[in-house]
């Protein structure tokens, strides 16, 4: 880590807000053509307010909202339907959310890098 990405490190620590990419590349085909898209979502910025997050799976310019999982901590999930002739699907997380600052609260926003995930044959390795 360099000094200039966190110039007051020895003092107070870095702010840093993570998305975990839980959804594996490939899923196996199902009949119901649904499938779940996972992400953990990881922060020590204490400004945050946790009631504001709002996650989505972008896929093929569409926003899907994702719920986020009550019996696990900071985990969110959505059931997607795909195309099921296209083999692969690329997709991005998005997270909006509001964090507290002076002199009112602010809206910012978080995007991953781009995934991909591939429909394989439900034998197929």
């Amino acid at each position: 880590m360099l000094f200039s990405d966190c110039p007051v490190l020895l003092q107070t620590g870095c702010l840093n807000t993570t998305v975990v990419n839980l959804t594996p590349p490939k899923v196996p085909r199902n009949a119901a053509g649904s499938y779940r898209f996972e992400a953990g979502w990881q922060t020590n910025q204490r400004s945050i307010k946790e009631d504001s997050i709002e996650a989505y799976v972008v896929l093929g310019g569409v926003h899907h909202p994702m719920k986020k999982v009550p019996i696990a901590a900071d985990r969110w999930e959505a059931l997607i339907p795909l195309d099921q002739v296209a083999e692969g699907h690329s997709y991005h997380f998005k997270f909006d959310f509001i964090y507290n600052s002076h002199p009112e609260p602010q809206a910012n926003s978080l995007r991953t890098e781009p995934f991909s995930v591939k429909i394989v044959e439900p034998n197929a390795r």
